[in-house]
């Protein structure tokens, strides 16, 4: 689709000149005649840039082409008349004297004229030359409603020649001199308030006329379809292009959120579109739905700053499901859009119900290894038990779950907690801090709460000096969501500081640093001392309490 607004206003200059004419008797001989150069001007009626007098170049050639008589400056040639034979064709140029036509909002304007003039016998033929711009002009404006509606817009103007590339900014108020007999096109690039980016385009004119001035106006247009309106002055050279950018009826826009993750998630969405012309009487609603049902659900829509935008959150939604949605404000509707709620994945044995064990060794997996869930079991458990363990009865919420202790006096490290995470681990007995890999691929929904039950049994510190203000033991339990690139963009923790003897319930928020991010990889992260995981070197400096205990089960994310 191609929009612009355009004016076409033709161009030219005054620069009056006159040239005497030769009062001598002609001379007697009927196969002779006189040619005289009488005046040349540059037509008035044409506007231009600028006003200022041009200096006028002047050539007189022969039938072939050649030089008759040539002046830098016009009026030295004022005053002469030249002896002839009678029935000589001659034409006469004039044109702007050091100038080549350029292009651009920095370029000169270039003016030129020429006429064929045949001498007759007997006759002093006098010669008056009117010149017009060699270019052409263009500009481009917008309307105070235009300017109302969006917020940024940018307009190009192409051409062939010399890949001719014009930027009109909202400020950009000046014309261009184009070269004339080129095809000229406009591009405009605009963001609505509160919307996403729009192009549209339209040809100005196939063949750029000399001396004419090309408007281009943008409008808006509210009946939501784009007009066209051409307005020609011929007396004046202008040719004014107004196009509409298309609106909603009465202002009424429903934002397109499809393919924005800070607005769409697994089960909500935040809806957005702009209301312009609503009474303040009229309610401002969106309305939404499933796209394979018939029926609406209407949620008031809460205005933005005061400005014409609006926005609702819409939750309980179903994971990967296509919804429809609109802006009704008042009687008027917006368009109808459509967006995708994210997929659901899921994470396995967020109960802690599944456990394998092999030797002294527990995995919270259907196999007997740290496939999905892992452990530092493998690492202790070469001279000790295992720090982390399945649990039934009373020391479980429901049916089985995790029982985490930290150790302290562990061979080569000094510590360890006792741990349980998303991931996988193997020992690296060079670098220990190595061993544990954190995060699954997920490309799931991404959650924005985790909760759980737990009971903590937290000792005195006895090992470590970081962060070395503790003199209890603390828990930790958090969440960490990366993008595709390996970023964090997801985070959430809860720390436990006090003695809990029966199951309580937790619960903590995952704030997204940069929700236009999907999510690509994932961990959920339990550990019975907060800074049991803090290596400098080789050895465990984070501060440990031996015999810290936490129990957890029945984790749960949220996505709304």
């Amino acid at each position: 689709m191609k929009l612009s607004i355009y004016q076409i206003l033709g161009m030219g200059m005054l620069a009056g000149l006159m040239v005497s004419c030769q009062s001598e008797e002609l001379a007697g001989t009927s196969g002779e005649g006189y040619i005289q150069l009488s005046s040349v001007k540059i037509d008035k009626n044409v506007i231009t840039k600028d006003g200022e007098a041009e200096i006028m170049a002047v050539d007189i050639l022969n039938a072939d082409g050649s030089t008759f008589r040539h002046a830098d400056d016009w009026t030295t040639l004022q005053d002469e008349a030249f002896l002839v034979p009678a029935g000589t064709t001659y034409t006469v140029k004039a044109y702007s004297n050091g100038k080549e036509e350029a292009q651009g909002f920095d370029a000169e304007p270039v003016y030129a004229g020429e006429k064929q003039v045949t001498v007759e016998a007997g006759v002093n033929q006098t010669v008056d030359l009117t010149c017009k711009l060699a270019q052409s002009m263009v500009s481009v404006s917008y309307s105070d409603k235009f300017k109302k509606y969006f917020t940024d817009y940018t307009s190009v103007v192409t051409g062939t020649e010399e890949n001719l590339a014009l930027t009109f900014g909202a400020d950009e108020t000046r014309a261009a001199y184009v070269l004339a007999g080129q095809p000229l096109n406009i591009s405009l690039t605009l963001t609505p308030q509160g919307g996403t980016e729009q192009q549209f385009s339209q040809a100005v004119t196939d063949e750029a006329v000399a001396a004419t001035h090309y408007k281009v106006n943008y409008d808006v247009n509210t009946e939501g379809s784009g007009n066209l309106q051409v307005t020609v002055n011929q007396n004046r050279h202008e040719y004014e292009i107004t196009l509409g950018i298309p609106l909603t009826p009465d202002g009424v826009s429903t934002t397109a959120i499809g393919a924005d993750p800070s607005k769409v998630w697994g089960q909500f969405a935040i809806l957005e579109g702009n209301c312009s012309f609503v009474e303040p009487a009229d309610p401002v609603q969106f309305q939404y739905k499933k796209a394979s049902d018939n029926d609406w659900t209407t949620v008031a829509a809460e205005q933005v700053n005061g400005t014409d935008r609006y926005t609702a959150k819409v939750t309980a939604l179903d994971f990967g499901t296509e919804y429809q949605y609109k802006i009704v404000c008042g009687t008027n509707e917006g368009e109808q859009l459509s967006f995708i709620t994210e997929p659901f994945q899921e994470i396995p044995n967020l109960n802690f119900d599944t456990w394998t064990q092999s030797g002294k060794n527990w995995y919270a997996n259907a196999d007997a290894s740290d496939s999905y869930w892992a452990t530092g079991n493998s690492g202790v458990t070469m001279f000790y038990d295992a720090t982390t363990v399945r649990v039934e009865g009373s020391d479980a919420h429901t049916n089985y779950a995790a029982k985490m202790t930290s150790k302290t006096g562990v061979m080569m490290v000094g510590a360890a907690a006792g741990n349980l995470f998303i991931g996988s681990y193997k020992t690296n007995i060079t670098n220990p801090s190595a061993s544990v890999s954190f995060g699954r691929d997920y490309t799931g929904a991404r959650p924005v709460k985790l909760s759980g039950w737990y009971k903590y049994a937290p000792q005195a510190i006895n090992h470590g000096s970081y962060p070395g203000t503790l003199t209890t033991d603390e828990c930790n339990i958090y969440v960490t969501v990366w993008d595709a690139e390996g970023n964090q963009i997801g985070f959430g923790e809860f720390v436990g500081t006090e003695r809990v003897d029966t199951y309580q319930p937790f619960s903590f928020d995952i704030e997204y640093s940069d929700p236009t991010k999907k999510a690509a990889k994932l961990t959920i992260v339990a550990t019975s001392s907060h800074y049991g995981g803090h290596f400098e070197g080789s050895s465990v400096t984070g501060q440990v309490g031996n015999g810290s205990t936490l129990w957890v089960d029945d984790f749960e994310l949220s996505y709304y």
